[in-house]
């Protein structure tokens, strides 16, 4: 209202005499200020605002006996208030307030038999003309109260509109227009409704002002009906044409003073924030953290200065001033050799600074050509360490809220300096550490800049940058140091992708190799763009807007491409779900799991719009199914034949299905062997809905008896597999699956995830990270499957999805790694492929450490088996029929391990093995143990047999293994343990009475083994004795020999669930650990063992 005052309200109010005033929402008092000293010192003005922005008191000091101001809601002040002569409304904006102002001051004029006060309303035309607002919805009764909502007003909209519009964070009416709504509706509906004769003049602008005086008032003060046939007239309307200009110009000013002052607050804010990242990249906040650490590893053992530990930038000032500036400048050590792997950023400040001047010239509106515009194009970084430049970079464009660029990071991603031998040192070794790329996602997902627009591109530079879809670039930042010899053909690709008016970076200059390739790529490319130098070690120049492109050097696509880039695909082009499935010499398996993801075995995909490429990876013409036979599965199916591009490695297979898939979501499955149960496709499509953004694992069985490499030693075999099928009679249901199998590995449906043969995940999730890793290039792929699952699990914010009560089941066919019988060599094989992956990664296999969320139902009786709930009526016989079977058929009868696990529940629950003895004495092992330890000593004929307990019971096994050695004729036996020397006196028994993990137990073992061979029986409990005692004494055991690792069932395994980590956690450690030892099956054959998985024997150095 306040624009109006000079121009209509100030002469409207002197013309109209008035001694009584009142004014309804006072906003900030400005009108309220110039009305008081207008009117005099015999005037009275009433000011109503429940909620001033100002002090009254002021103004009551200012103007006593004229001002009285009323903290309340007009509703509740005016009956009680004399008649007045004026009336501002200017309070809460909506039909009901506003309407019974109106009706409040005539009653109070007409009692007092005066005429309607002169009513001045602001707030008439948009957008409160015909819309309610309320400051205060439950003010207002219900019955007289629109639907609102807190969101914008648009003049040509009639509905609220959640992004556009002013006044969004206040409750507007859902709808403009209609009864009982707004401010000029009230005052219509109240003058409808007077009785007595009235002018009204509107003012359409500047929100709309209206003017309402009775023909009484006008009588009363004829200077009021001038005035208002003043605003009419021609010279009135030019008077508000130029009210209106002056008022626009002045919203104009005001609003490019705010911008302004706006844009100036945000600059300094967002500078802030990117010096803060900056120094957080860095580490510069945390780097007393790291001296702390370089001085621990410096005192070798000895006791630290703990005023050090707490305050080592006094107590510790050289180190600490040392660090920081060599952090600042971008070294990455110290004088001292103290290390700076830790922070996300290794360039140093200068660096940093320059890429940030850098990104606000390309992204800064300037003068190109015919127009003004920023220098268009995506910002890379290529040899990224712990990925802080590329950090950088997201943060920029997210601090400027700018959302058309992606940022590429492109690396090899390995954990450690490739060939680096870092010895015993320990700053040697954390000198060839690198960031690997869930340590450089990390790093993104640390700052809240994980996002889709962040591409992450690895494998060797020269291969995966010739598929990836990067470019054009504005901005490109090159870590020499990182890229070794992938530097020259990282340069040579990515730029000629940079745009004329983009900035180039490039670190690790101050090494002459680095320089030289430099220099040489840039003659090669006909760069001439002058070179500034950027610090000690970087250097960067600018390419010239009206430079030429520059021609590409080298091969354009890679010719063995390590990752493969995911097409990107529009909308139109998408479809729900594509799944991959390779085969390779599997005719038989093929058949069944191609039956599998049909749409009539498919239960739960509705009308979801899928595909399956089918890719054939150079099967034998035997094996191998023709197109047609492939297509006869359904309009969904199509065969893809790698021909001669074929490798004894699936990874391309999968590849070129991922490169020809269409879905939104995309199922993997890297051996066409396994089958799926019929909710697999349809329950994983709603998890990645429900969980966005997902990914779906399903967990594997092995079809038949057990594991199927140890299930084939006892003659399990692809007839058998037929029976079994057969006597489920599938297809009929799916489900029945589980009657004929057991999970892969001794594990369970909570005991988490390693691998899924079919992971189904977001087209999205592929195009950021890529598919899979061509350098997994053994037979098999290795861990390449491992490798995906692991790198799309651990993705920041992806949520790991494993579906409860389905299931993929692989069939036996021979394959090169689950079908291989002989355990030593199936052992070999996995520990092969461990090995690659730390050739390539740098690092051990991590696997998906993040939690993982169960969906679904185990629906049948035989998917609901847990360790706690065995089903032991299935059946694994070879099929036979009791009709036509022969007494002398010698076909195999398969235990299941499911019956095996059940009888040692039960076996060890009853505690009648706790009886055992042995002349007497109690041993406290199951029998058929003490059979295979004779059968061992047999076949083995050890110079010693060493065992080791700390339970009573140590004699009487020690007496055990005395007899049989008498038996043998040779041998003796060392007793260690507490209670060693309770063994009876026997020549061949020797005790050692000390704790069997004790080192000094250890070094007398060995002592009395001498140069002979031994054969060790580990007796412990707990997890960490079971390792410190295995290395003292494994090495006294010969290749072919064993240690045994007893009751092997304890903590859930199956038996004793609250033991704790115990001797199978041992197993676990020491397989992983020691690749010449494997535990072998074979010893295992009675069926009941305490000792599953505790029989390692020691093979031959590879």
């Amino acid at each position: 209202m306040f624009p109006f005052w000079e121009t209509v309200i100030a002469p409207l109010i002197e013309a109209s005499r008035a001694r009584r005033v009142v004014e309804i929402g006072a906003l900030r008092g400005d009108t309220t200020v110039r009305m008081v000293a207008d009117l005099g010192p015999e005037a009275e003005v009433h000011v109503i605002d429940p909620v001033p922005q100002f002090d009254p008191t002021e103004h009551e000091r200012a103007f006593p006996g004229q001002y009285v101001f009323h903290r309340d809601l007009s509703l509740n002040v005016l009956p009680d208030l004399p008649a007045v002569d004026v009336a501002l409304i200017d309070g809460d904006h909506n039909w009901y307030t506003v309407y019974n102002e109106l009706r409040l001051l005539r009653e109070a004029s007409r009692a007092a038999d005066a005429p309607l006060p002169l009513l001045i309303l602001h707030d008439v035309a948009w957008p409160y003309g015909y819309r309610d607002l309320y400051y205060e919805p439950s003010q207002i009764p219900e019955e007289f109260r629109q639907p609102y909502a807190k969101a914008g007003i648009h003049p040509r909209i009639k509905k609220l509109s959640p992004i556009e519009g002013i006044n969004r964070g206040l409750d507007n009416a859902v709808e403009s227009g209609g009864p009982r709504n707004g401010v000029r509706k009230a005052l219509e509906d109240f003058l409808e409704e007077h009785d007595r004769p009235f002018r009204q003049v509107v003012l359409p602008f500047y929100f709309g002002l209206a003017i309402v005086a009775e023909d009484a008032r006008i009588e009363q003060a004829p200077a009021v009906g001038e005035m208002l046939d003043g605003l009419v007239s021609s010279e009135g309307r030019l008077r508000l044409l130029h009210l209106s200009e002056r008022i626009r110009i002045d919203a104009v000013v005001h609003e490019h003073k705010m911008l302004r002052v706006h844009n100036e607050a945000l600059n300094r804010r967002t500078d802030r924030a990117l010096g803060l990242l900056k120094d957080a990249l860095l580490d510069l906040h945390y780097i007393e953290n790291e001296v702390r650490l370089e001085y621990l590893a410096s005192l070798g053992g000895a006791a630290p200065d703990l005023d050090a530990l707490r305050d080592p930038a006094r107590r510790l000032p050289l180190r600490t001033d040392r660090l920081r500036n060599a952090r600042i400048k971008g070294q990455r050590a110290d004088e001292a050799r103290n290390l700076s792997y830790f922070p996300f950023a290794d360039m140093g400040r200068a660096q940093l600074d320059h890429l940030h001047r850098a990104l606000e010239d390309v992204t800064r509106a300037r003068e190109q050509g015919d127009g003004i515009a920023p220098i268009e194009g995506d910002v890379a970084e290529c040899g990224v360490g712990r990925g802080g430049g590329a950090v950088f970079m997201r943060g920029f464009l997210a601090h400027h809220e700018i959302y058309d660029r992606q940022v590429w990071v492109i690396d090899e991603f390995v954990a450690t300096e490739p060939g680096a031998d870092t010895g015993p040192d320990l700053t040697t070794a954390v000198g060839t550490f690198r960031g690997d790329l869930n340590q450089v996602r990390d790093a993104f997902h640390r700052f809240e800049l994980l996002d889709d627009d962040v591409r992450f591109v690895a494998g060797r530079v020269p291969d995966a940058l010739g598929d990836a879809p990067i470019g054009p670039l504005a901005v490109l930042r090159v870590g020499g140091s990182h890229l070794g010899s992938d530097l020259e053909p990282a340069l040579e690709r990515l730029l000629p992708k940079v745009v004329p008016g983009g900035r180039v970076m490039v670190e690790g200059t101050s090494r002459p190799a680095v320089e030289k390739v430099v220099a040489a790529v840039r003659d090669r490319l006909g760069v001439t763009a002058p070179l500034e130098q950027i610090d000690w070690n970087s250097v960067g120049w600018t390419v010239p807007l009206t430079a030429d492109p520059v021609a590409a050097v080298g091969p354009s696509s890679s010719t063995g491409t390590d990752r493969v880039a995911v097409p990107e695909r529009t909308d139109a082009d998408l479809i729900d779900l594509t799944v991959v499935v390779v085969l390779y010499n599997m005719r038989r398996e093929a058949a069944r799991t191609l039956r599998t993801l049909t749409r009539d075995y498919q239960q739960e995909l509705g009308d979801a719009d899928y595909e399956v490429i089918v890719v054939d990876n150079g099967s034998a013409d035997d094996q191998r199914l023709s197109a047609d036979e492939v297509a006869a599965f359904g309009p969904e199916f199509r065969l893809v034949t790698m021909g001669e591009a074929a490798t004894s490695s699936p990874t391309p297979a999968l590849n070129r299905g991922i490169a020809e898939s269409r879905g939104r979501a995309i199922a993997l499955m890297i051996d066409g062997a396994h089958l799926l149960t019929p909710g697999v496709l349809g329950q994983s499509l709603l998890a990645l809905r429900t969980y966005e953004p997902a990914i779906v694992a399903v967990q594997q069985w092995y079809v038949g008896p057990g594991q199927q490499g140890d299930a084939q030693l006892n003659g399990y075999d692809q007839r058998a597999e037929d029976a079994l099928f057969r006597r489920i009679q599938w297809p009929v249901d799916g489900y029945r699956l589980f009657e004929i199998s057991h999970f892969i590995g001794d594990r369970d449906w909570f005991d988490g995830m390693v691998e899924s043969n079919c992971l189904v995940v977001p087209r999205s999730l592929l195009e950021q990270v890529g598919g899979f890793d061509d350098t997994f290039s053994t037979p098999g792929g290795g861990y390449a499957n491992l490798e995906l699952f692991e790198r799309l699990g651990q993705m920041p914010g992806v949520t790991v999805v494993s579906l409860l009560g389905e299931g993929s089941f692989h069939q036996v066919h021979g394959g090169t790694t689950t079908n291989i019988a002989d355990a030593a060599s199936r052992r070999g094989v996995v520990f092969g492929y461990g090995e690659d992956f730390r050739r390539i990664r740098g690092r051990s296999l991590d696997g998906i450490t993040s939690p993982i969320v169960y969906m679904g139902s185990m629906a049948t009786k035989a998917a609901r088996r847990t360790r706690s709930r065995r089903e032991l009526s299935l059946s694994f016989d070879a099929g036979r029929d009791p009709v036509t079977h022969a007494p002398d058929d010698d076909t195999p009868t398969f235990v299941a391990d499911e019956l095996k696990i059940g009888a040692i529940e039960a076996v060890w629950g009853s505690a009648t093995w706790r009886e055992a003895t042995w002349l007497g004495r109690p041993v406290a092992r199951y029998p058929a143990d003490l059979h295979v330890y004779q059968e061992l000593i047999a076949e083995q004929r050890p110079d010693v047999v060493v065992v080791v307990g700390d339970d009573e019971a140590l004699a009487g096994r020690a007496s055990f293994v005395a007899s049989v050695l008498d038996g043998l004729g040779d041998g003796r036996v060392v007793a260690v343990g507490v209670h060693a020397a309770a063994a009876p006196a026997h020549p061949r028994l020797t005790a050692v009475a000390l704790p069997g993990d004790a080192p000094e137990a250890g070094a007398r073992v060995t002592e009395l083994v001498g140069g002979g061979s031994a054969l060790v029986l580990l007796g412990l409990g707990a997890n960490t004795r079971l390792l410190a005692a295995f290395e003292s004494l494994a090495p006294l055991v010969p290749v072919d020999g064993y240690v045994v690792i007893e009751n092997t069932v304890v903590n859930g395994r199956p038996v004793a669930s609250s033991f704790g980590p115990g001797p199978h956690e041992a197993v676990v450690t020491l397989l992983a650990s020691h690749p010449d030892f494997v535990s072998d099956p074979t010893r295992e054959r009675y069926t009941l063992t305490f000792n599953r998985g505790g029989y390692l024997k020691r093979l031959p150095p590879s």
